[in-house]
């Protein structure tokens, strides 16, 4: 258990109130740390559906709601005020859960999956990230699909991602890249494959991953603040329809818990966990990325 666990924590969960988030929080409500001790706020989109979430936990005096939409830079403004008002600008652990997937392949819906995906929570970060307190810790929730799809682009494309002098400015220029070619129907040309339905939410979670490692070179020295990124696995919620062959959303959050639990001295900061195990940033494993590409052709004739 690590330092900050022992002690009194603040811990925002986005996308608190169902799926994955929500089981996070009901497994940190019964962590002993968090009897009467830690404050926990669950961050919805839909304040009628954090209340229900609220009702559904027992309404437990140390969780608030906190109404946050990372697709809306006003709603991540008026939290960052609500935060520094009502709780002292004052955080410990920030989980980024909240996250969308595309409904079919068009440049709408890529924009709005890497507006949410990417963009908000590097801006949310960005606002929210001089709240913690020394040695808290940033967890980015990404996917597995985020190293299958970059196993999947050009040589150049997987250099530019995993370069350890990628910075913050360029990354966004690959994902604008990526949007302009997806928009211009050249994605082979730009070096990106057109074998993945929803291909923008693999760029998104690659993004991310590649973001995480960015922000925890930025500010690791300074203020001893720590960035992961985790992947939940491939768990039944409402992003998939609860898919065939999903495991549960609780080891989906286990996965999360580890990175927040775990003493700093026992993890790589930057780096993409899974059950407690790093993960390569690029899947090269032939029968996982054809696995993956047979289930999202799945998912995809089923809507």
């Amino acid at each position: 258990m690590s330092t900050v666990a022992k002690l009194q924590r603040t811990i925002l969960v986005t996308g608190g109130n169902k799926g994955i988030g929500f089981e996070v929080i009901k497994k940190l409500i019964k962590q002993p740390s968090s009897i009467n001790n830690d404050l926990i706020l669950l961050g919805s989109r839909d304040l009628k559906r954090g209340e229900d979430a609220l009702s559904q936990l027992g309404s437990p005096t140390n969780v608030h709601l906190l109404q946050l939409d990372t697709l809306s830079k006003e709603s991540i403004s008026f939290a960052t005020n609500e935060i520094k008002q009502k709780y002292g600008g004052q955080l410990d652990v920030l989980i980024n859960n909240a996250g969308i997937a595309p409904t079919d392949d068009s440049i709408e819906e890529a924009r709005k999956t890497l507006a949410t995906n990417y963009y908000g929570v590097k801006l949310l970060n960005d606002n929210l990230i001089p709240f913690l307190r020394d040695h808290g810790r940033v967890i980015n929730v990404a996917s597995g699909i985020g190293p299958i799809v970059l196993g999947y682009v050009s040589k150049d494309l997987q250099d530019k991602y995993t370069s350890t002098t990628l910075t913050s400015e360029q990354l966004d220029c690959l994902v604008e890249d990526f949007v302009s070619a997806l928009e211009s129907n050249n994605l082979e040309k730009s070096g990106y494959t057109t074998e993945f339905p929803y291909l923008a939410y693999g760029v998104s979670k690659m993004a991310l991953i590649a973001l995480t490692r960015i922000e925890a070179q930025q500010y690791c020295d300074a203020r001893k603040i720590f960035v992961y990124s985790v992947c939940p696995g491939y768990c039944a919620t409402d992003i998939n329809k609860h898919g065939p062959g999903a495991r549960s959303a609780e080891l989906g959050a286990d996965s999360i818990l580890h990175v927040v639990n775990t003493s700093d001295h026992e993890l790589k900061n930057g780096a993409f966990y899974r059950d407690g195990a790093e993960l390569e940033p690029i899947c090269m494993d032939e029968a996982k990325i054809q696995g993956f590409i047979k289930l999202m052709k799945d998912l995809s004739a089923s809507k």
